[in-house]
């Protein structure tokens, strides 16, 4: 069986710049140097080489020194004036020897090196070869670099998603989907470590248990869509009197648990009657609920407390509804 065909890699080419006024000296170079991994591109002015350096990324320009109108000096200044053409070599060409001033503004401008003209090609070959080698080079780091910083981004947008994913998994096995409060099984963890915190055994913790008034009378005559909106209705008014550090769960149902630490039973009980008398209707449909209060004993069991709650609660509305009652027998 014959091998998959494998695509051929792709070569990487280094372009190089060549800035002369002779056209026959612009078309030997290229005769030159033009090969695999290299390309000469050409230019017979410091314009038409301005406009090339725009289009290209330049591995090396080699500029000739007298042109007319602006010489190659003054192209490489121009270059260097330029963020995204300051950085390219330049190997200078002149037919006339060098002078200690010429030299210096040269070199100044940015030059790595000169050549005289008639120019050995051997001499031109291997000075091009190494700075085509060396900007293939640091474009393959580059290139690496960017591939690698691609890729730390997409793990960590990879990172930020699950976070986001495991943030959405936790709330939703903590929060009642209908309300946005905590589910049973929140409420109840909620209220047995705040038992079980020694920082608040000597302060007193109240329980109530909230249950809304006659609510399957609101979903047959509303519909259950509505009756979820006074659900949600009815959170959102509870949660607006909580303190910090206290808490209002969904039991299930109509049924709900509020924890109050550091609240005595006085305070618990004048707490919800202000919830009480301030709930509104909801779109025009008024609604009520009852509660049951009462405060943990030292080292009562959370099932204890919460029975003692519920009993208060059916005194409640045993007492007509729209009412509190404590674990005392005393209506509020």
């Amino acid at each position: 069986m014959s091998a998959p065909d494998q695509q051929p890699a792709v070569q990487e080419t280094a372009k190089v710049l060549h800035v002369d006024d002779h056209a026959d000296t612009l078309i030997a170079t290229k005769s030159l140097l033009d090969r695999p991994g290299i390309e000469v591109i050409s230019a017979g002015s410091a314009k038409a080489a301005l406009e090339l350096l725009r289009l290209h990324d330049f591995a090396l320009a080699l500029l000739d020194v007298h042109m007319p109108g602006q010489g190659g000096f003054e192209l490489a200044e121009a270059m260097r004036e330029d963020e995204r053409t300051r950085e390219i070599p330049i190997i200078f060409l002149t037919g006339l020897p060098g002078d200690a001033d010429r030299t210096f503004r040269g070199y100044e401008a940015g030059a790595v090196d000169f050549l005289l003209k008639p120019v050995q090609p051997l001499v031109l070959e291997s000075k091009v070869s190494v700075f085509a080698a060396l900007y293939l080079q640091r474009k393959s780091l580059r290139d690496q670099k960017a591939d690698l910083e691609r890729l730390l981004r997409d793990k960590q947008q990879m990172a930020a998603e699950l976070e986001r994913v495991h943030e959405q998994a936790v709330k939703a096995a903590f929060t009642d989907e209908l309300t946005g409060v905590p589910n049973r099984r929140h409420i109840l963890q909620l209220a047995q470590s705040t038992l079980d915190d020694p920082r608040k055994q000597s302060q007193p913790i109240s329980m109530a248990v909230l249950d809304l008034d006659h609510f399957k009378n609101i979903n047959d005559t509303h519909g259950h869509a509505f009756g979820d909106a006074v659900l949600r209705h009815f959170c959102d008014h509870v949660l607006a009197h909580l303190r910090a550090g206290q808490a209002l769960g969904r039991l299930g149902g109509e049924e709900f648990l509020l924890l109050l630490p550091g609240t005595g039973l006085d305070d618990a009980c004048t707490a919800m009657e202000r919830v009480r008398r301030t709930l509104e209707p909801h779109e025009g449909v008024p609604f009520t609920f009852s509660a049951g209060i009462a405060q943990a004993r030292p080292d009562e069991s959370l099932s204890s407390v919460l029975d003692r709650a519920d009993v208060a609660l059916y005194r409640a509305k045993g007492l007509g509804r729209d009412c509190i009652a404590s674990d005392w027998a005393e209506l509020r």
